[in-house]
């Protein structure tokens, strides 16, 4: 993550994709998940060392009456949206009093 000359916040390799099918979803979290790095920790043997963030936005479109029309571009990124929810996976996130190796700093 970075901080633009805006003051905005970045997410370096942020992508963003439509969906409209829970198998496309799917594919989608393990493609992230290979993408990962992982590590061994006192408490963890496969400890990952990269953030992940998995963001559902669900929007209703409207329906399109006359079905020879064609979707436009700007059709599949508008409409309401009437649910998100949001998957945070930090890093490392292990506490230290729960590795085997809990020294003063780890804690």
């Amino acid at each position: 993550m970075r901080e633009d000359g805006r003051q905005q916040v970045c997410i370096v390799g942020l992508q963003e994709f439509e969906v409209l099918d829970v198998q496309i979803v799917k594919e989608y979290i393990e493609r992230g998940n290979v993408a990962r790095s992982t590590g061994s920790t006192g408490a963890n043997e496969e400890s990952t060392r990269s953030h992940a963030i998995l963001q559902l936005v669900l929007k209703k479109h409207n329906e399109v009456k006359d079905t020879r029309r064609k979707n436009d571009a700007n059709d599949t990124k508008s409409g309401k949206v009437i649910g998100k929810i949001s998957f945070i996976d930090l890093a490392g996130s292990e506490r230290g009093a729960d590795t085997t190796d809990n020294d003063k700093q780890t804690q």
